[in-house]
């Protein structure tokens, strides 16, 4: 059994402290930043994590209720998570080893006011399905759906079908996507929403419907926008909220505007510079004008190619800036971050 440091991602306050888990085990783990976020929203007297693995969940869960009943399947992971318990000072978890779906389990659950469940899921798959899911999530919400109505589920944030009416709530963890949790019947606030974190920013689909500003023409500020509002399909109320507009979506998302806006779900702002054709000796001479000395690729490329390609543009550059190059189409965007 592997001890080591959870250095960024530790579910405790003291750095220092050491949690049990494995390389594979924190692929899984949920960040402290989620853990504890999800711990407030589902805050309650008793709750159970059905597949807690190794507990950083039902940690997190034990700060915020009276009682929670961590269970899952695999024998090895209940028992770092117990251990993990021990380590972060906590007492009120009941730690159960058994299948979610198996009658005797539940009645050991049935005290619950809310029911929250982490599923297993392949490791890879060409695309995330709820078949793939275990337990199987139609049988657990008509099992559990018998002791309460108030259910959350964690699902791949990349899953395409969710046959289930219920919120769908994207997060980010500094501005890279990181869970979707479902919630239903009384837990559900809103059809779509997206949670930057940490900060606990918020944004939640409207009742009415908006229409998506876009912009044919990049304005004099660029924003790339977090991939949670884009998940959700947020754009149109992003927009509206910030009074910007749409220019580019494609692999990252773009808004644009003629004066700076803020916005918690804009993960970068830029000052655009200047336009240019991205043909070699324009580009280059447009680098020049701008004073650049280090070029960032905001554009698609072989991550293979990264430093090559960006050296190629650097070369015989003396200026002093760090400037940012966006390619769309076949036209380059010269832009400072602001």
């Amino acid at each position: 059994m592997k001890c080591m440091k959870l250095g960024k991602r530790t579910i405790l306050k003291k750095p220092q402290a050491k949690l049990e888990y494995s390389s594979d085990d924190l692929r899984w783990a949920t960040p402290q930043a989620v853990a504890d976020y999800r711990a407030q929203r589902l805050k309650c007297s008793v709750i159970a994590d059905i597949g807690c693995g190794i507990g950083f969940q039902a940690i997190a869960f034990a700060k915020t209720c009276r009682k929670v009943y961590a269970l899952d399947l695999n024998q090895e992971k209940l028992e770092k998570a117990k251990k993990n318990a021990q380590i972060s000072g906590i007492k009120n978890i009941e730690f159960v080893c058994g299948d979610a779906l198996d009658p005797e389990v539940i009645k050991k659950l049935k005290n619950a006011d809310i029911i929250f469940c982490d599923p297993q899921r392949p490791p890879q798959e060409n695309s995330r399905t709820i078949e793939t899911l275990s337990p199987n999530i139609l049988e657990l919400l008509k099992a559990y759906g018998k002791i309460t109505s108030k259910i959350a589920i964690e699902f791949p944030p990349q899953i395409k079908e969710i046959p289930f009416d219920c919120e769908r709530e994207y997060l980010s963890v500094n501005g890279s996507l990181n869970r979707l949790t479902l919630y239903f019947n009384e837990l559900k606030g809103t059809d779509r929403s997206a949670v930057a974190l940490p900060g606990n920013h918020r944004l939640a689909s409207s009742n009415k419907k908006i229409a998506l500003k876009t912009s044919k023409k990049l304005l004099a500020c660029l924003y790339e926008i977090d991939p949670a509002a884009v998940k959700a399909k947020l754009l149109a109320e992003l927009s509206q909220l910030s009074k910007t507009a749409l220019y580019d979506e494609n692999k990252n998302v773009f808004f644009t505007s003629d004066k700076l806006a803020r916005n918690n779900f804009f993960k970068n702002a830029f000052k655009v510079l200047k336009e240019v054709s991205f043909e070699a000796s324009s580009l280059v001479k447009a680098l020049q004008q701008a004073q650049a000395k280090s070029i960032v690729l905001r554009y698609a490329i072989d991550p293979r190619e990264y430093w090559s390609e960006r050296k190629k543009w650097e070369s015989g550059l003396t200026g002093t800036k760090t400037i940012h190059l966006f390619k769309f189409k076949n036209k380059a965007v010269i832009a400072e971050k602001i």
